[in-house]
């Protein structure tokens, strides 16, 4: 049986105006939790650009999915965007719409020149 310890995310505020939430490892059931509170943790923040850098996840299941489409609910004012590099999850955003909520980059430099 895996274990859900695989997934680390931090919040980090590289701008005044702008946090950075970066997630590492398996973004699946087990991790919903804390990836959720970390997200709406930094909603909360109220930046005025929120990017989810998802280039060290490994894995996002559709309990990421949904934590990222509640989090835009919650955004507010806050412009959202998410950083993956990976080409299977790319599709799966397009697949489901979430690059309509969220601007999707292939870099985080590329994210944080668009703020």
């Amino acid at each position: 049986m895996k274990s859900h310890l695989q997934f680390r995310a931090e919040i980090l505020r590289p701008h005044k105006n702008v946090a950075v939430l970066t997630v590492e490892g398996e973004v699946d059931v087990h991790a919903d939790p804390r990836f959720r509170e970390l997200l709406f943790r930094a909603i909360a923040e109220r930046p005025r650009d929120l990017i989810v850098d998802l280039t060290r996840a490994t894995t996002l299941d559709c309990a990421g999915l949904g934590v990222l489409v509640s989090a835009a609910r919650r955004a507010g004012t806050s412009s959202l965007a998410i950083v993956c590099s990976d080409q299977a999850m790319t599709n799966i955003f397009a697949l489901v719409g979430v690059d309509r909520i969220f601007r999707v980059f292939g870099s985080r430099a590329a994210a944080l020149a668009a703020c």
